[in-house]
């Protein structure tokens, strides 16, 4: 949108074509190609930021592990499998064998079993403590700080069994649960240490798993760069329809913001209906999924959003004759650049509170819309001066002030009127003018004929 404003008139094109200085045709082919270049590569920084920042980043990892676990439906799954590990590693029914009467004994298997939905109720409510949930956060966010540890070559520490694969524990809470039965004595030494563990990554997956988090690093971190410069470089290339590339950048954007949550929605189907065995699991699943990718949606939607602003601003600048008018009617706005920088930022300041995205609230993002924002605006700046040189640049706040002295002028006038009507009134009462006179004064005061 920066070069938008080089829009060339058909003289001037005459003129570069007689000179010999109209742009190649090629110029443009290859424009278009580094325009797509960089969408294509754009995708590709979503999707790597995305796993940088749902597996890397700490604060986001804790922050989508306390969404886990504050969905119901995921909570209550989580309880079955605690309860599945208690059932799998303490022998219910020989501890209530134990604490039974003699002659009751043989029904400690019978009530072990009923006991069960008992135990998944248990379950439930004890995940619904806070004190429980931030178990659950520590115990994942434990887990993937080792993760990351190891993945950037650093000693696993006690998230590692002794094979070296990284673990998630949930052994802690499984005794918790069983805590909450005082017939299941010293669960410490029962229950075994690998009980409530899920393996996060092996030993023999460790160097292709580092060497990955090398690759992933770099591309998150730098591929924008290169974005940028595809598109500068296309914007470059196409002297003379400067909008029209400008135009083919912001529709590439769109595209992919749509591309990126058409994958996020058939990958999410795939996974949880294929990938997921268990019909009663599949909900907790589906919701799962949907807390672990919303930060790829917010990508999709950002693409939406920023190229949608794209094509308002190239139609804003385009030879419309309705772009035109709204140009004229902003041309003294635009005159004073104090004004137009502020209503800028003071809408971007809006949009940052609003924050319909995720990624409006990363420092990188926000600094690189804003740059965007205000060199679109200045190139707008640019063409309402060169095409309305005789704009009266509009004073701040002068018709706020026309209209306050209006109304403190008004305000007297007002005032004695009233006072003038009390006087008629009285007038008439004691009958110094009659009802004719009295009705002929009043219209006069009231049709703006008295004094002020």
């Amino acid at each position: 949108m920066a070069e938008s404003t080089e829009e060339q008139s058909p003289a001037t094109v005459a003129k570069e074509s007689e000179s010999g200085s109209e742009p190649k045709r090629s110029h443009h082919v290859l424009a278009r190609t580094l325009t797509v270049i960089g969408v294509v590569l754009l995708l590709i920084s979503v999707l790597a930021n995305f796993v940088k920042r749902e597996a890397l980043d700490k604060s986001h990892f804790r922050a989508t592990s306390r969404a886990l676990i504050a969905d119901a439906t995921i909570r209550n799954q989580v309880s079955s499998t605690l309860v599945d590990q208690l059932y799998a590693n303490v022998d219910v029914s020989a501890a209530l064998a134990a604490k039974l009467p003699k002659n009751l004994k043989g029904l400690a298997g019978p009530i072990a079993g009923a006991a069960r939905e008992g135990t998944d109720v248990v379950a439930q409510r004890l995940l619904e403590r806070p004190r429980v949930q931030d178990a659950f956060v520590g115990a994942t966010s434990l887990a993937q700080q080792q993760l990351v540890n190891v993945l950037n070559g650093k000693k696993a520490g006690f998230a590692t069994t002794s094979s070296g694969a990284v673990v998630l524990n949930f052994r802690p809470l499984v005794i918790q649960l069983g805590n909450q039965f005082s017939f299941l004595p010293d669960l410490q030494s029962t229950i075994p240490q690998n009980a409530g563990q899920i393996t996060v990554l092996k030993s023999n997956q460790l160097k292709a798993a580092q060497d990955a988090t090398k690759g992933l690093r770099l591309v998150a971190d730098w591929i924008w760069v290169l974005v940028l410069l595809a598109w500068a470089g296309a914007v470059w290339l196409a002297r003379g329809r400067r909008r029209i590339e400008v135009r083919a950048i912001a529709v590439g954007v769109i595209a992919s913001g749509f591309l990126v949550l058409l994958v996020r929605t058939l990958a999410g189907r795939y996974l949880v209906n294929h990938l997921v065995v268990s019909d009663s699991v599949r909900p907790a699943a589906k919701n799962a999924y949907d807390i672990l990718t919303r930060l790829l949606a917010g990508a999709g939607w950002t693409g939406v959003i920023v190229g949608a602003v794209g094509l308002v601003g190239v139609w804003l600048v385009g030879p419309g004759k309705r772009a035109h008018a709204v140009r004229r009617a902003m041309s003294p706005y635009l005159a004073r650049p104090e004004i137009a920088y502020t209503a800028l930022v003071v809408a971007y300041l809006l949009v940052l509170w609003w924050k319909p995205t995720p990624q409006f609230g990363f420092l990188l993002n926000i600094v690189l819309f804003l740059v965007f924002a205000m060199i679109g605006l200045e190139a707008l700046r640019r063409l309402t001066a060169r095409e309305f040189p005789d704009a009266k640049a509009v004073e701040p706040f002068a018709e706020l002030r026309s209209a306050m002295s209006s109304a403190r002028l008004r305000a007297p006038h007002r005032t004695n009127i009233s006072g003038e009507l009390d006087d008629l009134s009285k007038l008439h009462e004691r009958g110094v003018i009659d009802d004719e006179e009295f009705s002929a004064a009043k219209a006069r005061l009231l049709g703006g004929g008295g004094t002020s």
